[in-house]
């Protein structure tokens, strides 16, 4: 009896711990794509078990409003077109100001630049993929086993419905960001 009330109060845990917004991106077939003129900015979380409740939002604070880039789910990866120059980006994981991140990314047109989603210091983030490790077969394993995503309907609402706390958090960004959370122009492939 024990053990059946354990696994249901797992069970409890598990759904209530689970985001409002996780899973409300839409599949998409088909490679990545840079538009002309443009760099692509791609955020990925390779694996589908760990942390596989936890979604990581990632939002463009470059600008004065933040806007909404897309949701990174375990397994997938989300592919973000900008104009070349530096652009700063703002994970938002747990509540509260503690689970804020920010990664910078310096892009040249026509390339395409990677972060990886995962657990740094005990809070999700994003960690840049550096040119060297583009051509390794880690990253050839994580490219291969993602899917591309793109924003839904459901994804959108939520983006909308949580903007205001968005902007709050986004004006936590330091002046400037640290080396190890930002990509450079050589990254880019």
């Amino acid at each position: 009896m024990r053990l059946i009330r354990a696994v249901l109060m797992a069970a409890l845990v598990f759904a209530t711990a689970t985001p409002a917004f996780a899973g409300k991106m839409t599949k998409v077939k088909g490679p990545v794509v840079v538009a002309p003129g443009m760099a692509t900015v791609v955020f990925m979380r390779p694996g589908k078990f760990v942390g596989a409740a936890v979604a990581v939002p990632v939002w463009d604070v470059t600008a004065a409003e933040p806007k909404f880039v897309g949701i990174v789910d375990a397994g997938g990866k989300v592919a973000y077109s900008v104009p070349p120059g530096e652009h700063i980006f703002m994970t938002t994981v747990f509540g509260g100001d503690a689970g804020v991140r920010f990664q910078r990314a310096t892009v040249e047109a026509g390339k395409t630049y990677y972060f990886h989603a995962h657990i740094i210091q005990g809070i999700w983030g994003l960690e840049p993929i550096r040119a060297a490790a583009l051509s390794g077969s880690e990253f050839a394993g994580w490219d291969k086993g993602t899917t591309l995503l793109e924003n839904s309907p459901k994804s959108l609402a939520w983006a909308a419905e949580t903007l205001p706390d968005a902007t709050r958090k986004s004006g936590l960004k330091p002046a400037s960001v640290p080396e190890q959370n930002s990509l450079k122009v050589e990254d880019g492939r």
